[in-house]
């Protein structure tokens, strides 16, 4: 995500902001392989994460330098702790700055991780709403067995971000953001099994994030320095990528809908998603625009209910992170009002379990895992790392 000139934007959109305001705000920019890290700290699990429980929630701690592996059970009966819910420790201390995403295999025994700054280097916008934090240079990707905790870095061509994981759990895309010092422009395709890269392909200035339809046949990735996406074919990635589609003022995440059909993005600078008719993927085009009530960054697409996930950031300092539930109606999305979360600004995504019953927000910027009950929208949070992180969360199944 790149910096923005925030109070010149929402002022244009009707909205008076203080330059303390803006301080506060987020609104940013936001083939060699190494073995290692076998296995964390053994909790209830087990060394090496064997005896994992029938549901996982695994997060990435960033700073921490750690995967944690969470029982899905536990986090759900709304009165246990992080150390009841823990069930083991992954160390990847070896891998500076540490995971920031991930995302796990069909089967649930693998996390492919990105390990990076994000937008989170340097001593910009973003930096200072975590803390200002010294973020140590680095980045790689990582393939971790979450039973045995053995790690292996692969290198892409750029600092990897976003990741994405075929249905078959076989191929993982990475989007490679870089680093404030090395913008990156590429996708990766990973073979998860040989633990190599299978091609890279350029994409265009600061990818961030790229995603597959639930049949793993189409691609998007979003190009945050040019303000678009493009949309690919996975039977041939280079050969099909679009040419870019302009969706609004820095676009952060974006995920299908139903079918191939649709998409929908989400814009952070410019307060608003955006839905694409990806019919014809070689000439996708936008529908419409919806504005939100906050500055959105993950999206995630829950089939069970026909809505999208949206965590925000608030439009004012002192107000927490909160959730805006899109509803999905046809080709018109109706966001709801934002409910507040129990955590800081700056959350990354909703983890949601394959019921659609709860979803999960790490937030990096305060040490917090929010917990949303999404029938009756009741939330609680636990927190058990030190450092910026959690950062991101999976779930499975």
């Amino acid at each position: 995500m790149m910096l923005r000139d925030v109070s010149r934007v929402l002022a244009a959109s009707g909205v008076w902001v203080s330059s303390a305001f803006v301080l506060a705000l987020f609104v940013a920019g936001c083939g060699t392989t190494e073995s290692g890290g076998a296995g964390g700290s053994a909790a209830a699990g087990g060394a090496g994460g064997s005896g994992l429980p029938a549901t996982l929630v695994v997060t990435a701690d960033w700073l921490n330098r750690s995967l944690t592996l969470l029982d899905y059970d536990k986090l759900i009966d709304g009165q246990s702790d992080a150390e009841a819910a823990i069930v083991d420790t992954i160390d990847l201390s070896d891998w500076e700055p540490g995971p920031i995403e991930l995302e796990l295999t069909p089967d649930g025994r693998t996390a492919v991780v990105s390990v990076g700054p994000g937008f989170f280097d340097g001593t910009g916008l973003t930096n200072m709403i975590i803390g200002s934090p010294t973020v140590p240079p680095g980045g790689t990707l990582l393939v971790v067995d979450l039973e045995s905790g053995e790690a292996v870095s692969i290198d892409t061509e750029d600092v990897p971000l976003g990741i994405a994981i075929n249905p078959e759990g076989t191929i993982a895309y990475t989007a490679n953001y870089g680093t404030t010092d090395a913008r990156g422009d590429s996708l990766s395709i990973i073979d998860i099994a040989a633990r190599e890269v299978i091609e890279e392909v350029t994409v265009g200035s600061g990818p961030e994030q790229v995603v597959l339809s639930a049949d793993g046949t189409l691609g998007a990735v979003n190009i945050a320095s040019e303000n678009g996406i493009r949309v690919f074919q996975t039977s041939d990635v280079a050969g099909t990528m679009s040419d870019l589609v302009a969706t609004a003022s820095d676009p952060s995440d974006l995920t299908f809908l139903d079918g191939n059909a649709e998409l929908v993005v989400a814009n952070s600078q410019s307060l608003n998603v955006t839905l694409v008719d990806t019919s014809d993927p070689t000439m996708p085009t936008v529908i419409q625009n919806f504005m939100l009530g906050g500055v959105p960054y993950g999206l995630t697409y829950v089939p069970s209910r026909s809505s999208i996930l949206a965590p925000t950031s608030p439009l004012t300092p002192t107000i927490p992170a909160s959730l805006i539930t899109i509803a999905v109606d046809g080709q018109t999305l109706v966001p709801s009002p934002p409910d507040v979360l129990p955590g800081g600004p700056f959350p990354l995504t909703a983890a949601v379990d394959s019921g659609g019953d709860f979803a999960f927000v790490a937030h990096v910027s305060n040490n917090r895992l929010s917990i949303i009950d999404l029938e009756t929208g009741s939330t609680r949070a636990i927190e058990w790392l030190t450092d910026p992180g959690p950062s991101y969360a999976a779930v499975h199944p």
